[in-house]
């Protein structure tokens, strides 16, 4: 996962749901200052964070676990 880009939907994202970044911050059990520095992407949530803030902002876990693969329109198996 490339975190610059995880950072950017959570900001948007949570902007967007009327939460400040203080009252973010609470809700997972984090201190505003470590809050702000994943969503500024200089910290990388552990999986469980990752989780809590997936699931209170609606995004997709999965999605963002598959932001740095690499998207192939076809994979060819046989020739």
């Amino acid at each position: 996962m490339l975190y610059k880009d995880f950072a950017k939907i959570v900001k948007k994202t949570r902007i967007k749901r009327g939460y400040s970044q203080k009252e973010f911050a609470s809700e997972l059990g984090l201190t505003p200052s470590n809050y702000n520095k994943i969503e500024n992407g200089k910290k990388e949530p552990d999986f469980s964070t990752l989780q809590v803030i997936c699931i209170l902002l609606c995004i997709d876990l999965t999605e963002v676990l598959e932001l740095n693969k690499p998207r192939r329109a076809h994979i060819k198996l046989f020739d």
